[in-house]
């Protein structure tokens, strides 16, 4: 198995993984991706540079058959080490455990910045639909962010 980061050509794969996982709304051009292959692709996550130093976390996603092997972990630490700056993300709080693990820690919604907001609200995230619950949490704080 092998992680790297996603050109053009990787993308009819990436969303192959997303749709057979059941995630349709993905925008694979918009941000940098990186994916894990073996054979086929196996796990990928996105990261989107909302404003300067700004990034929020996206599509964190391994193959349902795949999980447990460590293959979240190994693309996390790739995009995280690949790219600079505040990072955000939204989970559900059966994920909150797996981030805390790489320096996360939750924040409230409204002390998000806009910019990491107004693409949240942009992707359904931000207010998701009654009875669903969305954790927002972020890693590398600064003080001026």
């Amino acid at each position: 198995m092998f992680i790297t980061r996603a050109t053009r050509h990787d993308r009819d794969d990436i969303r192959q993984l997303l749709a057979a996982q059941g995630w349709t709304d993905s925008d694979l051009s918009e941000g940098v991706t990186y994916f894990a292959r073996d054979g086929r692709v196996v796990g990928c996550v996105r990261l989107i540079e909302v404003e300067p130093q700004k990034v929020v976390v996206d599509d964190v996603l391994v193959e349902e058959s795949r999980r447990g092997e460590g293959i979240g972990g190994d693309l996390m630490r790739a995009a995280m080490n690949a790219m600079g700056g505040v990072l955000y993300l939204c989970c559900h709080e059966e994920h909150i455990v797996f981030y805390d693990g790489f320096g996360f820690s939750e924040v409230a919604s409204h002390d998000l910045p806009d910019a990491v907001r107004a693409y949240l609200d942009r992707t359904g995230d931000l207010n998701p639909e009654p009875g669903h619950v969305h954790h927002f949490m972020t890693a590398r704080k600064t003080e001026e962010s």
